[in-house]
């Protein structure tokens, strides 16, 4: 059975470490099907366009644009695409483009196929906007899916993805992201389903005051396992990135998380942060950290932190002394780390379901897994 690299360090730590990359092999057989991509309703100065890029010249084009800006999945991802023929779909927005009310990008997917979809996003200069893409409803299969952001300067693109998936599902998500001067980037994610997840973001600042931030939250629970990988190449001047990971662990789940802070020569003035909070819930749990910070320029500031452990026994004891249970305790602290991730999707009602998703799967957990 063929393995695919995943997740590439851009520099290699320890062998011995085992967390220089990850190694992705599909068991199951199944069918490969495009995603079915629907959007919301489109407000003027926004367009939507998918299908085969081989026979539509202008997604050819888009095609080409995409495969400029890497993500941090790597080059044997992109390879895994290519070989199950993955579809392109772009959403452009205009100069000038600003529309606060989210613009939805939802993936259909049928139960027990393996779903590969590319979406390219392309906002030209001065553009304000709010993209959420959301992956639910079937319970098992696979989904390989990359977004790619080309942004124009003085823009501000926000982008939140909701992962909503199926306890039999195999997830794979990758995004790369190119920053004209003086944007700003933020996205916000939300990997709530599924059972094997691979998450990627490869942010690249190379123009002047470009700006990159990140947030995501996860809860995992019985053997499921989680593998990140999040980069953020400064290269222009007085660019700015920020990294939040906020998780919770419980039961025997596995994650690894790789963060990389990149300053690249030129880059002076630049500031990087990233930062990693990790509820641990069971003495079973694998828990793997590697922030890293590479440094090619003097003039820049970079820092990086990590929380992980369990429970405060002061925050156990307050709790307790309000009749407050252990089991109590710990869902309020998983939900309140996923809560603070979804105040930043940009829509109410996705939050509430995003949050509503996570209450029904603690409850089943807490049920045994039957409904």
């Amino acid at each position: 059975m063929k393995e695919t690299l995943l997740n590439p360090l851009p520099v290699l730590t320890w062998n011995w470490l085992r967390m220089n990359k990850a190694l992705f092999s599909e068991e199951a057989e199944r069918n490969a099907k495009p995603a079915a991509l629907e959007t919301s309703e489109l407000p003027a100065g926004a367009t939507f366009t998918s299908g085969n890029a081989a026979q539509n010249k202008n997604l050819s084009q888009a095609q080409e644009a995409a495969a400029q800006i890497a993500g941090a999945m790597g080059k044997e991802f992109d390879a895994f695409l290519d070989q199950n023929d993955a579809p392109i779909a772009v959403l452009e927005l205009q100069k000038g483009f600003n529309q606060s009310a989210a613009i939805f990008v939802r993936a259909k997917i049928e139960d027990g196929a393996a779903a590969f979809q590319r979406l390219l996003v392309k906002a030209a200069d001065n553009v304000e906007a709010n993209i959420i893409i959301e992956w639910a409803g079937a319970q098992s299969g696979l989904n390989a899916f990359q977004t790619k952001i080309q942004a124009g300067r003085d823009s501000k693109i926000r982008v939140a993805t909701v992962q909503l998936l199926g306890s039999g599902f195999v997830h794979l998500n990758d995004i790369g992201t190119a920053a004209g001067e003086n944007t700003r980037i933020e996205i916000a994610q939300l990997e709530l389903g599924a059972n094997k997840i691979y998450q990627g973001i490869r942010s690249v600042l190379a123009k002047g005051r470009a700006a990159f931030v990140h947030n995501a939250a996860y809860c995992l629970d019985k053997d499921r396992e989680l593998d990140m990988n999040f980069i953020a190449e400064q290269t222009g001047r007085d660019t700015q990135s920020l990294m939040n990971v906020y998780g919770t662990l419980n039961d025997s789940a596995k994650k690894t998380y790789r963060g990389t802070i990149d300053f690249k020569k030129g880059c002076s003035g630049s500031v990087g942060n990233e930062l990693e909070e990790t509820l641990l819930l069971s003495p079973d749990v694998v828990n793997k950290s590697i922030p890293l910070i590479l440094c090619d320029e003097e003039d820049v500031q970079g820092e990086h932190g990590a929380t992980i452990g369990r429970l405060d026994e002061s925050v156990l004891f307050y709790m307790n002394a309000r009749g407050i249970s252990l089991e109590e305790a710990q869902k309020m602290m998983a939900r309140s780390k996923i809560a603070r991730v979804a105040a930043l999707i940009g829509d109410d009602q996705e939050a509430q379901k995003a949050l509503d998703f996570f209450d029904a799967s603690m409850e089943d957990g807490a049920n045994g897994g039957n409904e």
